[in-house]
């Protein structure tokens, strides 16, 4: 069982023995739950959560009472009570837990503990919680002792891919050699699509490996394709889901032309192929790479690249569907930091003012292929405009084999100035 549903458990067990024995019994429910975990973040998880729906008992009740229909909250089953007294208070005020996974867990409750329509029944309040919300937190808690909680995210791989696009790792893989290799966080960031988040997210409540639920969308400013992160995004944001769905299917079409190219430079490989290779991942660049190589075309994926599809490459076809600031758009309005990936592989540093100007807040200074010389370049960069600092390795698995995981991480400080960015923003946004 994971580390955190098991504290989940203990929450419940603890909040259904304050309802029935009374508020004066709190500090019993907390020390049940620590004397019951058997591991201290067990342990100290559930306090959080206990203290934490008790101290905001007004507020999660009256949004729990507002999501119900003709329906009283003192009618309700008391598990179930409880159960989603548990969610919404994670839901409202945790932000290091996405509301999904809240959910997910509190659904889990109830088919384990309370009645057979319950799961149901929790879900449909749930939901109108958080829609009604807009995805939005009520603000940070300070419900533990100490202050808010803060989460420690320790060594950092910010810039990771996965099978969901062009990587050869599982999500779930991915998560047990960050565990592995002593990585505290890694941000899944597949081009266009947000599929390996969740899994990823799952296996790291087993592991103890803080995923950041990010995503790399590309736009185009001619003649150049200028790569930029999303992170701490809300996969399940409408806007950014039914744009990415787009963008899946323009790729195929991308694809379709690349081949066309090739073949008016002798290279025969079908699309089919390169499809095949992707499965139901958004084919790239890689993905026609690695036929190249496959075919005997090229000797290894740099080569395919440097000789056919890098960006001033003979079969290059650009990405026309998003513009830089559509770009950076699209991830700030799902609640994200954007981030200016990879700056050093194209020299574009002409462009960087022009994308601060339409909203850009971050830049990957560290990253495999920049020298010392070129992150010091970007960090004085990073200052002149007041950017935050982000880095990580490109991992694509066996497609890069000389990058592991974890080869270029940030520190603890450097992640909560990226989230800080998110916070200034939509408090920006709610002033104006």
């Amino acid at each position: 069982m994971r580390k955190r549903t098991r504290a989940r458990e203990l929450a419940l067990q603890a909040l259904y023995q304050i309802e029935i024995r009374g508020r004066d019994v709190l500090e019993d429910a907390v020390s049940f739950c620590v004397g019951r975990a058997g591991d201290e973040k067990v342990g100290q998880f559930a306090s959080e959560l206990v203290k934490g729906c008790q101290n905001h008992l007004g507020e999660i009740d009256k949004e729990i009472t507002s999501a119900v229909e003709n329906w009283e909250l003192p009618r309700m089953a008391v598990v179930d009570r409880c159960i989603l007294r548990l969610a919404v208070y994670e839901i409202l005020f945790r932000d290091d837990i996405p509301p999904k996974v809240s959910v997910n867990e509190a659904i889990e409750l109830a088919k384990k503990y309370s009645t057979e329509n319950s799961s149901m029944f929790v879900n449909g309040i749930l939901d109108k919680v958080y829609t009604s919300r807009d995805g939005k937190r009520l603000k940070k808690d300070t419900a533990e002792a100490g202050g808010p909680s803060v989460v420690d995210y320790g060594k950092a791989d910010l810039h990771v891919h996965t099978i969901c696009s062009d990587g050869t790792f599982y999500p779930e893989e991915v998560i047990k050699e960050a565990a592995r290799i002593g990585l505290k966080t890694v941000a899944i960031t597949d081009h266009d699509t947000t599929d390996g988040v969740r899994p990823a997210q799952l296996e790291g409540e087993k592991r103890d490996v803080n995923v950041i639920p990010g995503v790399e969308v590309s736009g185009y400013i001619h003649p150049f394709e200028i790569h930029i992160l999303g992170l701490f995004i809300d996969i399940n944001d409408s806007n950014l889901v039914e744009k990415l769905i787009q963008l899946r299917e323009e790729r195929v079409g991308r694809i379709s032309t690349i081949v066309e190219k090739l073949r008016g430079l002798n290279v025969n490989i079908e699309t089919a192929e390169i499809l095949n290779l992707a499965g139901g991942s958004p084919p790239g660049r890689m993905h026609v790479a690695e036929v190249l190589v496959k075919r005997r075309y090229s000797s290894s994926v740099t080569e395919a690249f440097a000789r056919y599809i890098s960006d001033d490459g003979p079969a290059y076809v650009p990405k026309l569907s998003l513009t830089p600031q559509q770009a950076i758009e699209l991830i700030h309005g799902a609640g994200g930091v954007s981030v200016y990936a990879h700056p050093g592989l194209g020299e574009r540093d002409a462009l960087i003012h022009f994308l601060v100007e339409n909203g850009l807040q971050a830049i990957e200074v560290y990253y495999p292929s920049h020298t010392p010389e070129t992150v010091e370049k970007y960090l004085r960069i990073a200052k002149e405009y007041d950017l935050a600092i982000a880095g990580g390795s490109d991992f694509h698995g066996l497609r890069k084999p000389n990058v592991p995981l974890g080869k270029v991480t940030v520190s603890n400080k450097m992640v909560h100035a990226l989230r800080e960015r998110c916070r200034r923003r939509r408090a920006v946004a709610t002033a104006t």
